[in-house]
């Protein structure tokens, strides 16, 4: 859709809206729905409930006019793109997706992790999360790349008990550096369908799906932040089988070195900490 296709679809939907045809959740969400890009690849939504026009500049949408609207006689790109949001501007160098289908190498600076599987696997990830370190340099923003081995883990019950887990305190407002709920598809997440599997928002969460076996799919919301982190995610799986793996990639400093959580459908947890390329389980157990 061109700008005035989306503006004329936001008045079409008001006037739903206002007769009761359409809820406002129904509303909100299809009007997130609608990003234009204009002639010179900027991106623009209009705002929910002020009906005004927003250019996202790389970091936040300021409320703007776009161009092709103010010209004379309402003229319009002739095919603009109709997009689910990319994650950095299209002047930035970092490609949105890549693809080594021979070498482990995965994502790095604390991003919310794609899912493992064989067939087709769909992970739902939604909630909110937090965090506050990202190193460098950052890696590409989309990528599908080979699935670790990862050893089987013997179910042996332990001689003695494991403790209970502590509840981990909740994160303080004013220490949260980032967080989102996917209801805004302009968020910044990484989007790509591609013969691997896809990424991309759905419905207020964000969708993960691998659609070949032993290919690792994930994406990233391109921010910037320092320090330490702490990240609390929420992720479901959606469909496929339950021979499958998601979780977090982090301290990422280069493809062949990085740190790997992850959690799996049929009950195991782990970590993996890759070193010059070689793959090494530190930790992995059955849960409970």
């Amino acid at each position: 859709m061109d700008f005035k296709q989306t503006q004329q679809a936001y008045t079409r939907l008001k006037d739903q809206l206002e007769q009761g045809r359409i809820t406002a959740d129904e509303f909100e969400t299809r009007v997130n729905e609608m990003v234009v890009t204009d002639s010179t690849g900027v991106l623009w939504q209009i705002g929910v409930s002020s009906g005004k026009w927003y250019r996202y500049d790389g970091q936040t949408w300021v409320e703007d006019v776009p161009r092709e609207i103010l010209s004379d006689g309402q003229s319009y790109p002739a095919q603009p793109a109709f997009i689910q949001v990319p994650v950095f501007p299209p002047t930035q160098a970092s490609p949105q997706y890549a693809e080594q289908p021979k070498r482990r190498n995965w994502i790095g600076g604390c991003l919310i992790a794609g899912a493992l599987g064989l067939c087709s696997l769909i992970m739902a990830v939604g909630g909110w999360l937090a965090w506050n370190y990202n190193p460098s340099p950052v890696p590409p923003l989309v990528a599908t790349l080979p699935r670790p081995a990862i050893p089987s883990v013997p179910a042996v019950v332990p001689s003695t008990p494991s403790p209970e887990p502590l509840a981990g305190p909740g994160f303080a407002p004013d220490l949260v550096q980032f967080q989102d709920d996917f209801s805004n598809p302009g968020s910044g997440w990484g989007i790509h369908q591609g013969s691997n599997g896809s990424t991309d928002y759905s419905n207020g969460s964000f969708r993960i799906k691998v659609t070949k076996a032993s290919q690792l799919v994930w994406t990233n919301p391109n921010q910037s932040l320092q320090n330490d982190i702490s990240i609390n995610v929420e992720a479901t799986k959606a469909g496929g089988p339950d021979d499958n793996e998601f979780g977090v990639i982090c301290r990422y400093q280069d493809s062949d070195n990085f740190y790997y959580l992850f959690i799996t459908s049929d009950g195991h947890a782990g970590i993996f900490m890759f070193k010059n390329n070689e793959g090494t389980l530190l930790t992995g157990d059955a849960l409970i």
